[in-house]
């Protein structure tokens, strides 16, 4: 019995010790970065953008293509990781009639696999420095606002908490970004041009209200030739988040970006050069919500089902162990009972001291 319950006590142990096990380190570093962290967003959107040739050549009538469709994959996955490190890789496909004037990017990041803030590069990697979230928003994120960077200005915004609200079938946190700068985006300065003919701009006036028009004419050179340009970025956003594991379930992105002139008070803006609508397509949408889910189903099961039920088998484990300590030290007593000779137990009757006694005090009355 003691090597039952020795063995059903050891049984015990390791049941106790699998469970804390998966609570306390399978389930955290699940909220974390993995090496096969794999997540692809897709999106649908329209873009309106400026024709370089038509403006160069002064075919205003055609400078523009406006609402122009277009697809886009955004592929996100662990290059490698560095400790508490991560380095992703974030290569964006565009597809559809807009894609030669959108082109494709690639894009890495060091983030740390916890919060997913920036974290410098480790040795023998490279990634884009920045300030703010990146790639999205961390496991289990909070109802308040977090810095954001915007690729647009290459600066830092604020994602900032406006509700929270059920949004297909989850719940979310809403956040919204709201940005503007001196454009800083490098694939999109390489697409617009740099500098315009004056006469192009006059022409261009002509197109414009009357108090831009004015204002236009005076910035102008006197002697003609060509006007350098200088560009802005303007994001606005709102991202509905998933409350449980951070995923990104729906998003709704508008960048505009203005041509401007410079002048003695500042920069003058003249018009859009681009303008891309971007949102979630709904198998992005539909995507992401079953990433949550399978998430939470996972996770439920790693920190509550599997510990919990390990934890009953411990308990069972060890009742069964003190319970067989008890048998054992119960079937002890009559054995303690029925003792060794010279005792008053039963089994003194029957021992040879006792005989010999009874035989002698036969003895003694048969010689009386």
């Amino acid at each position: 019995m003691r090597k039952a319950a020795i063995a059903l006590t050891a049984g015990a142990v390791v049941c106790a010790a699998a469970a804390a096990y998966i609570r306390f380190v399978m389930v955290p570093d699940a909220e974390q970065v993995q090496s096969d962290t794999h997540t692809v967003n897709h999106y649908t959107g329209t873009a309106s953008f400026l024709d370089p040739k038509a403006l160069a050549s002064g075919d205003l009538a055609h400078v523009f293509s406006k609402d122009v469709p277009f697809t886009a994959v955004e592929d996100f996955r662990t290059a490698s990781l560095h400790g508490g490190t991560a380095v992703l890789t974030d290569a964006t496909t565009t597809a559809g009639p807009a894609a030669p004037a959108l082109g494709d990017s690639t894009v890495t990041w060091a983030v740390d696999r916890k919060t997913l803030m920036p974290a410098a590069a480790p040795s023998g990697t490279t990634a884009v420095e920045h300030k703010g979230l990146s790639v999205g928003f961390p496991f289990a994120p909070k109802a308040r606002d977090y810095p954001y960077w915007d690729g647009g200005t290459g600066k830092q915004a604020t994602a900032k908490y406006v509700r929270t609200e059920q949004h297909a079938g989850r719940t979310a946190y809403v956040y919204t970004v709201d940005v503007t700068g001196a454009l800083a985006d490098k694939g999109i300065q390489a697409k617009v041009p740099q500098s315009v003919p004056s006469e192009v701009l006059k022409s261009l006036a002509a197109t414009l209200a009357p108090d831009q028009a004015g204002a236009l004419s005076l910035l102008l050179p006197k002697d003609g030739g060509d006007v350098p340009l200088t560009y802005s970025s303007t994001t606005k956003g709102t991202m509905w988040v998933d409350k449980f594991d951070g995923t990104t379930l729906d998003a709704d992105n508008q960048q505009t970006v203005t041509a401007q002139l410079k002048s003695p008070l500042g920069e003058v803006p003249l018009t859009a050069v681009l303008d891309v609508h971007t949102k979630y397509s709904p198998q992005g949408v539909a995507d992401s919500v079953k990433q949550s889910k399978d998430n939470q189903s996972r996770m439920l099961w790693e920190g509550d089902v599997a510990p919990g039920a390990l934890a009953v088998v411990a308990l069972g484990l060890l009742a069964g162990a003190v319970l067989v300590w008890r048998r054992g030290g119960a079937a002890a007593v009559p054995a303690a009972a029925d003792g060794p000779p010279g005792t008053d137990g039963p089994a003194a009757a029957d021992s040879p001291a006792v005989e010999e006694a009874e035989t002698d005090e036969e003895a003694g009355s048969e010689s009386e």
